[in-house]
């Protein structure tokens, strides 16, 4: 099984794609760690970034891919570019995109344990929501 977990994070989103096997997890992201939208106004960029989410849902083939849900009012709201990018991720047309709420994170790493290490610090929340996607069954 395959699944990838996704944070957001002002214009950039994170990514952490995991794959379960009989021998054990192992990281599977290939190139692409994380990507920026620079100028939200620059339709080049945005088209730009769409193809590059896509080509990489796409060549990977995730079983199952998850966007940490983040506020959309008050104190706490998200980014408003990151709802632009959120917009783009959930274009992708093989898989449906679900949204993960960090309560459902804190309750489930409460029980358990994330065995598996990201390679780079900031891929911390990514990569705990990819390791959900793969224990929560």
């Amino acid at each position: 099984m395959k699944a990838l977990g996704i944070s957001l994070e002002g214009s950039t989103a994170i990514f952490s794609g995991l794959e379960k096997t009989e021998s054990g997890i192992y990281e599977i992201s290939d190139k692409l760690k994380k990507i920026q939208l620079k100028d939200h106004l620059d339709s080049k960029e945005v088209q730009s970034l769409n193809e590059t989410i896509q080509s990489f849902l796409e060549r990977n083939d995730f079983d199952e891919i998850a966007i940490i849900k983040r506020g959309t009012k008050g104190t706490f709201a998200a980014s408003p570019i990151s709802f632009k990018i959120e917009g783009l991720i959930q274009m992708y047309k093989s898989k449906d995109v679900e949204f993960i709420a960090p309560p459902t994170l804190r309750a489930f790493y409460k029980k358990n344990e994330n065995s598996f290490t990201p390679k780079y610090a900031y891929q911390k929340a990514s990569n705990d929501l990819a390791f959900y996607l793969l224990k929560r069954e």
